[in-house]
């Protein structure tokens, strides 16, 4: 029984066995045939404008159709169309002779296309492969392979568009089957551009080396398409009556224009691609080269739904096929790729490139490194973005999928930007996005490389998620690097996101591995989380929001900036600047409204548990950066911390945290260590508090000779539970003690002690050297405001009573208070407006003996000063007890009338 490829393959070379090229008779076209070679000559002409019409236009396999100009040698377009209902069956060459000039050729048919594995053309000019219905001119003329009658008149203007009708024909190209596309003899069409248009565009298996030349590959129905020879096709009718259709390559085929191993030129040439949705599929891929001091062009994809870049199915496939641009010479600037489309999909081992290649010496058979060359701008725009997954077949590790610009050799070399703007983006199973200076070092070959890395920029205006792992335990992410034996500029990367989210592995990193300076990350977000770190098998180092300056190398680490509203490090999550080689990391700057540093990792491999941590640290000669925070609300519990530390000789960067309100509890950490170098030092300010609850610590360590570090808290109210273990501590081995400083309205739960004991303590402590000093301020809190001495007699009340005030002789008793009469005794003053009655009293006035009353003293009110535990477990505040306020007496006088 037969399966269906091979069956369709016998239907293919049946097709291709009766091919041939016949006239319909409406024009003046004549066709001869020698064997499988036929002769179109003759035609009708207007002015520089050439026309055939066929019944029949297929070439049999080795066989040729040639256009002869030589009765016709002003000709400078050929116009073909195909009017019989018959697919046009190509297996052999298509050219043009006899005009001294490049001429162009469209061949029009509107049943469809299919070029088969011996397929190749030889066109001066342009050569349009097309399934519209009708070729539209400037003048209205219309050159129609629908309607078979003769055209009353032809013309001779320019042609403008292509009508694609609502049953347009699919072309194909089925080339020799291989399981890679370097493994197949390419398919070559000599051709200024190449343009491919019709309902659907199906290229299995095939080849197509196009040398410097432009090529179109449109899909679409219901629609005109204009032609323009230095812009290409652009859709010209409405968007809304264009039915897209779909391109697709699978069968490990390739679409390329470099022209310079071929000698057709350094530059290659521009590949645009218009439909529904472009898919490449089975080791399949699209590429352009660019030679010595070669301008590259672009790839542009425009979908109205998709792009798919499916990686590879089997393990001879070509190992990272998919999309891309490479400089293969001194002073090459690789081509540009720009993709716009709903949804774009990378998986399977698929990659969306731009690199900077070796040249080849074809004589020793060696590589050649590339000086002075750039890889291009890789730019997406997109409502999905996935890049997922890895190449299942590797030969030595499983390799991501991934959108990347890389230099892999030379000097003053300069990779490209990536930019990607979107709504949602996820990089998932080892997914990645980077930018890298790559060098190599292999029997026979180094390759030092030196240039700058390209910055990678990410807008995803809902979300970023990164997450997942390859089976060999390489992370995804987005990075930036410079690689072992590679010197320079690292890319920055720039986020700007809804909501960041990195767990099981996602990472956002800039390594220096070689020697240089690393690149900067900023993320500006809404959300941003961070949590379930993991090694990773290559770089050996924790996935997080990453800066890092690697063992042996030589240079800056760089920064790391995270502007967001709310930020969490969950789960071990690790936000953190290091550095092992020699140079300082970079520093971290958090400006966030909410910050929660929360737990412990799972159990790692070797036993390990990470806690949840935001850090600086070197173990190096060089200065550790700072960890700056700015915040509403700073959280930090369960074991997690934040640190600055050097375990080498240099000294400990600084913690430097401004926030309303700083929250450590359940054995959270502040911390800044040093080992052989300087102090590093904690400054804390909280507008309203800074609470440390079951075990929490703000330390400084200094170990061997090292001096401690100081720390500097400045906060209204500082409270921890005195039985609960929660210390601030500024300690040392041998060398001196940091000092402590700490100005505060209140200061609750914790005392200075000498050394630190099973209670919450105060202490800068030096084992063997001189411990430091603690300094506590508390402003405003005055023990005795608002209090007043008290006589040491008891009053006699009798004294409080008025005397010598004549009730019906000119007198009157005023009490005025502080500023006015209350409403009654029992009431405070509440205007600072005295109070003056101007009425006259006299109809109420009564003969009576004057009495006067002393309104009771308000209690005063004095702040608390300690705290305690009540036998129902509740904290109560203490106040030292006073006496009630001393009672001034009171005295009338007598006020003559006036």
């Amino acid at each position: 029984m037969l399966t269906g490829g091979i069956f369709g393959e016998i239907l293919l070379l049946s097709s291709f066995a009766n091919a041939q090229v016949t006239p319909d008779g409406t024009l003046n076209t004549t066709v001869s045939q020698t064997g499988n070679n036929f002769t179109i000559t003759n035609g009708s002409t207007a002015g520089s404008n050439l026309f055939h019409s066929f019944q029949k236009f297929s070439v049999p396999t080795g066989g040729s159709a040639t256009f002869d100009l030589v009765n016709t040698p002003n000709i400078s377009t050929i116009f073909s169309r195909v009017t019989g209902g018959s697919v046009s069956n190509i297996d052999g060459m298509i050219r043009t002779t006899g005009s001294s000039n490049p001429v162009s050729l469209f061949l029009l048919n509107p049943n469809g296309i299919l070029f088969g594995p011996n397929a190749s053309l030889n066109i001066g000019g342009f050569f349009v492969g097309t399934t519209a219905q009708s070729i539209k001119f400037a003048d209205e003329f219309k050159f129609n392979a629908t309607d078979a009658t003769p055209p009353p008149l032809l013309t001779m203007s320019v042609p403008v568009g292509l009508q694609m009708g609502a049953n347009a024909g699919t072309i194909r190209s089925q080339g020799t089957p291989a399981l890679n596309f370097f493994f197949r003899p390419s398919q070559l069409f000599q051709t200024q551009t190449l343009a491919l248009v019709g309902s659907d565009i199906d290229i299995q298996g095939a080849t197509l080396s196009i040398p410097e030349g432009r090529v179109e590959l449109w899909a679409v129905r219901n629609a005109e398409v204009g032609l323009n020879n230095q812009t290409g096709l652009q859709l010209t009718s409405p968007t809304s009556t264009a039915e897209w259709g779909t391109i697709t390559l699978r069968q490990s085929s390739l679409i390329d224009t470099t022209g310079i191993f071929t000698g057709a030129g350094v530059n290659g040439g521009a590949i645009n691609i218009r439909g529904q949705g472009l898919t490449l599929q089975e080791g399949s891929g699209i590429s352009i080269g660019t030679g010595p001091f070669g301008q590259g062009q672009p790839i542009t994809v425009q979908t109205t739904e998709f792009v798919n870049l499916l990686g590879i199915s089997a393990p001879e496939n070509y190992s990272t096929p998919g999309i891309f641009t490479s400089a293969f010479g001194n002073g090459a600037k690789a081509g540009d790729i720009t993709i716009e489309t709903q949804r774009l999909r990378i998986a399977n081992g698929g990659w969306l490139q731009s690199i900077i290649n070796f040249g080849f010496d074809f004589k020793t058979f060696m590589p050649i490194p590339v000086n002075d060359a750039r890889s291009g701008n890789i730019t997406v725009q997109a409502s999905d973005v996935e890049v997922s997954g890895y190449n299942p077949f590797p030969v030595s590790s499983f390799q991501p999928s991934s959108i990347t610009t890389v230099i892999t050799g030379g000097k003053r070399n300069e990779s490209g930007n990536i930019s990607i703007d979107a709504q949602r983006v996820r990089l998932l199973d080892g997914g990645r996005i980077t930018s890298d200076l790559l060098g190599f070092n292999f029997p026979g070959f180094e390759s030092m490389v030196t240039g700058k890395s390209g910055d990678i920029s990410i807008r995803a205006s809902e979300s970023l998620k990164i997450a997942g792992v390859t089976p060999s335990g390489v992370s995804g992410g987005i990075s930036s690097s410079i690689q072992p034996l590679a010197e320079g500029q690292g890319g920055n990367i720039a986020i700007d996101s809804g909501q960041l989210l990195l767990s099981n592995g996602g990472s956002i990193s800039s390594a220096l591995a070689g020697s240089g300076k690393a690149g900067n990350i900023n993320i500006r977000a809404t959300k941003v989380a961070v949590g379930d770190p993991v090694l990773d098998s290559l770089s050996k180092t924790f996935s997080g929001i990453t800066v890092a300056v690697a063992q042996d190398a030589i240079g800056q680490g760089g920064n790391i900036t995270v502007n967001a509203d709310r930020l969490r490090v969950f789960n071990g999550g690790q936000i953190s600047s290091s550095s092992l080689g020699q140079g300082s990391a970079g520093s971290v700057n958090l400006r966030v409204n909410n910050i929660n540093v929360q737990g412990f990792s799972q159990p790692l491999p070797d036993g390990r548990q990470l806690p949840s941590t935001i850090a600086a640290s070197s173990a190096n000669a060089f200065t550790a950066r700072s960890v700056n925070i700015t915040t509403n609300t700073l959280r930090v519990r369960d074991g997690a911390e934040i640190t600055v530390s050097n375990s080498g000789t240099g000294n400990a960067g600084n913690i430097n945290i401004i926030a309303s309100n700083i929250f450590l509890d359940n054995g959270a950490t502040l911390k800044a260590e040093a080992n052989g170098g300087s102090r590093g030092n904690i400054r804390l300010q909280a507008s309203n508090v800074l609470l440390l609850r079951h075990g929490s610590n703000i330390t400084t360590n200094a170990r061997g000779t090292s001096t401690g570090g100081n720390i500097n808290i400045n906060a209204k109210f500082i409270a921890a539970v005195p039985q609960e273990n929660s210390d601030i501590a500024a300690n040392a081995v041998l060398g001196s003690g940091g000092n402590i400083q700490i100005v505060t309205q209140g200061l609750l739960g914790l005392e200075f002690r000498n050394q630190l004991t099973s209670k919450s303590d105060i202490t800068a402590n030096s084992q063997f050297g001189v411990s430091g000093t603690v300094q506590i301020n508390t402003i405003n809190l005055e023990p005795n405001s608002g209090l007043v001495e008290l006589p040491a007699n008891v009053t006699n009340r009798s004294q409080q009573i008025a005397t010598g005030c004549a009730g019906s002789e000119g007198s009157r008793f005023v009490a005025t208070g502080r500023g006015g009469v209350p409403p009654n005794p029992n009431q405070q003053v509440m205007s600072d407006r005295a109070w003056n009655d101007v009425r006259d009293l006299s109809a109420y006035r009564k003969i009576r003996n004057v009495t006067a009353q002393a309104p009771a003293s308000p209690e005063v009110i004095v702040e608390a000063t300690s705290w305690h535990r009540n036998a129902d477990g509740k904290v109560e505040l203490i106040a030292a007890q006073s006496p009630a306020h001393v009672q001034q007496p009171l005295t009338c006088a007598a006020i003559p009338r006036s």
